[in-house]
């Protein structure tokens, strides 16, 4: 039985406080290395209408035979489902059997480099990165009835949405050489379009454009070349474009493919020589167009539109990537349980882009701190109103405690923090049978740095500021997550 109690933010801090002597956040970058079945303990009332599963994807094996990874990305996949009944909420988690977890699982040792961790032994071990695959990590992707579990490189692999058993790669667009999708895709809410962008780095580094409409047939497949080497982790799609951030950041392919810099150590940042942005016409052969930008950092896009002929782009964006790049930044402190840079927040930013007169403007609706901007899917590709977003309530901080919503229109936000020790990841729009836009459930997972367990937070979408009207607590921490997708049921 789900024990039933009223929503009170302290409740689960004051209950059981943590005694170790290492930061609270650190569970965040630990394995997790056992799947579960259970059920979580309901504080608050979950509402009865939301039923289906939150699936979640993030890094959850960071260790093997006492050697561990140096970079928070480094982790195996694990994807974790969050299913909803009406009355109760069941928990799963099950790892991505990838080739590389496969092969490293039966040798009981890492064999192979990471994003931000060489492959163990020699220099010749790390030559040419060819022996960096696709742990299938970052993302989950609902799409004609597949679950999908994405990485930045490689296929996407299937699992059984049913009890996450992996089923293999899972073929999209032309069968290439050396795929490497990139692992964020978007869904056009009108059309039902599928898309898909896949990047390939060399004397230059091209990028393939991949849409699949709504029965599944392969619509696009354009291949445009890109201006500059640089990493890319989402992008812009609206109902006729593409668009393409390219970050004041480049990549030097040398020193990664001679072995002596990982991925992320290959990425140089310059924030003096701005961001390109690409815009490339999605339904056929049109004129690619370039526009230069400030340099900024993006992880994320929140969504982009078509007005007239001009094009908005809303997303997070920070002026230096100090919490991802450089020695002491956060995303390689952690995994030797330290708090490290974090200084330049991530800020919620506006591109308007004419498509007439050739010119990018770029505005700050919000300079709070952010991360994992969010909209109602309904409107995908299409005019938004409110973005979500994950919110910081302290500044020099990359640990996010709480959730926000936003009017991109007026700039009114209403925000909800859980306070000092607490992250919250990602929210997750669910989608209200039969509501309006923006009538829904913002799904978002907390943990608890005071009691050491994680929880699965619901919002009313409409009254973010209220706090959550339900947590499923667990009975135990688990490994940060990156993203998700909710499937009704």
């Amino acid at each position: 039985m789900n024990r039933q109690t009223p929503v009170n933010a302290d409740t689960a801090a004051n209950a059981s406080r943590s005694t170790q002597t290492e930061p609270w956040f650190a569970p965040l970058a630990k394995s997790f290395r056992e799947e579960v079945d259970t059920f979580a303990t309901i504080e608050g009332d979950l509402p009865k209408a939301l039923t289906g599963n939150l699936f979640r994807n993030g890094p959850g094996l960071f260790e093997r035979s006492g050697v561990r990874k140096g970079h928070v990305l480094d982790g195996d996949g694990m994807i974790r489902a969050y299913q909803f009944t009406g009355d109760g909420m069941r928990f799963r988690n099950r790892y991505v059997r990838t080739d590389k977890f496969v092969e490293e699982e039966t040798e009981d040792r890492f064999l192979r480099e990471t994003w931000g961790t060489k492959a163990p032994g020699s220099l010749f071990k790390n030559l040419g990165g060819t022996r960096l695959k696709s742990q299938a990590g970052v993302t989950a992707v609902w799409r004609d009835g597949r679950l999908l579990a994405f990485d930045e490189i490689g296929l996407p692999w299937e699992l059984d949405p049913d009890n996450l058993e992996t089923r293999g790669e899972y073929q999209v667009g032309p069968k290439l050489r050396n795929p490497a999708y990139k692992a964020h895709t978007k869904i056009d809410s009108v059309s039902g379009d599928w898309i898909l962008l896949h990047a390939a780095f060399g004397r230059t580094m091209s990028l393939r454009v991949i849409i699949h409409d709504k029965h599944g047939d392969l619509k696009t497949n354009r291949v445009v070349e890109a201006p500059r080497q640089t990493y890319i982790h989402d992008f812009f799609a609206t109902e006729n474009y593409i668009i393409v951030n390219l970050h004041a950041a480049e990549f030097s392919p040398l020193g990664f493919l001679a072995g002596m810099k990982t991925f992320t150590e290959a990425l140089t940042w310059d924030r003096d020589i701005g961001n390109l942005v690409m815009v490339i016409d999605k339904n056929g052969d049109g004129e690619l167009r370039i526009y230069e930008a400030p340099g900024s950092w993006m992880w994320h896009a929140l969504n982009a539109y078509e007005i007239g002929s001009e094009i908005v782009c809303d997303f997070v964006g920070y002026d230096e990537p100090d919490h991802f790049l450089g020695s002491n930044a956060v995303f390689k402190t952690i995994m030797s349980g330290k708090d490290g840079q974090a200084n330049s927040p991530g800020t919620l930013r506006r591109w308007r882009i004419d498509l007439g007169s050739s010119s990018l403007d770029e505005t700050i609706i919000d300079d709070g701190h952010f991360e994992f901007p969010m909209i109602d899917p309904r409107v995908a590709t299409r005019q938004h109103k409110c973005g979500y977003v994950s919110s910081s309530s302290q500044s020099g901080s990359w640990w996010h405690d709480g959730v926000a919503r936003i009017d991109m229109n007026t700039g009114e936000k209403e925000s909800f923090h859980f306070g000092d020790k607490h992250y919250v990841g990602e929210p997750i729009f669910a989608v209200k049978p039969g509501g309006d836009i923006d009538q829904g459930w913002v799904l978002c997972e907390v943990f608890n740095g005071n009691s050491g367990r994680n929880g699965l937070a619901v919002f009313e979408s409409a009254t973010i500021g209220q706090g959550p009207v339900a947590i499923a607590w667990l009975d135990h921490s688990l490994p940060i997550s990156f993203h998700g997708t909710w499937v009704e049921a």
